[in-house]
């Protein structure tokens, strides 16, 4: 072979300039993609917290809702007080009143001690002294009843306490007793007891 066969040049070829451009295209497009799918993962994650936030305010319910219907149930405590004190007042008094004048004192009866029911000689009586001196004898009579004894004093308006004579009967006569004459007046007492008490009778005898 001579040396005037012509040399053949290989260049490269545009395909495989348009291959490696097309590997750099394609990974352009797998990041667009990636990109794409990031931010419809967080769009998707916001929507779902307003959702949930939207959701959580209306079961809650709206704020003002709640006190309108207050004040209406508070209708019923207004008609409680208006009627009880208009029936208090009315009924207590009237009743204490009539109670307290149910105690009758009056109608413990007394206490009373026996009673004579006759009596001699009468008050002021003159015994009929002769002189100045010398004594009259006397005699005093009496009857009673819720006596159990009986006493006779001179000088003294009890006759138990100044016992002229004592033990006698609740009814009876007794004529051991005189009158002095020197005395211009004297008095005399018949006293009588029983369990209610005691009574005396006391007279003024005169000269």
């Amino acid at each position: 072979m001579s040396d005037d066969t012509p040399t053949v040049r290989f260049e490269q070829t545009p395909d495989a300039e348009s291959g490696d451009s097309g590997g750099r295209g394609g990974d352009g497009g797998k990041t667009s993609k990636t990109l794409i799918v990031v931010l419809s993962i967080i769009g998707g994650i916001l929507l779902i917290a307003v959702v949930v936030l939207l959701t959580l305010l209306f079961s809650r319910g709206f704020p003002g809702s709640a006190p309108a219907a207050m004040p209406s149930e508070s209708a019923g405590p207004s008609e409680t007080p208006s009627a009880s004190p208009s029936e208090t007042p009315s009924s207590t008094p009237s009743a204490s009143p009539s109670e307290s004048a149910s105690p009758s004192p009056s109608t413990s009866p007394p206490t009373t001690g026996p009673v004579f029911t006759s009596f001699s000689p009468a008050n002021n009586t003159s015994v009929g002294c002769t002189s100045n001196s010398g004594q009259v004898p006397l005699t005093f009579t009496w009857a009673s009843t819720g006596a159990t004894e009986a006493a006779i004093g001179v000088g003294t308006t009890d006759a138990f306490a100044g016992a002229y004579e004592t033990g006698l009967p609740p009814s009876g006569t007794y004529t051991d007793i005189s009158y002095q004459c020197s005395e211009a007046s004297q008095i005399y007492t018949v006293s009588i007891r029983g369990t209610s008490g005691q009574t005396n009778k006391t007279v003024t005898l005169k000269r």
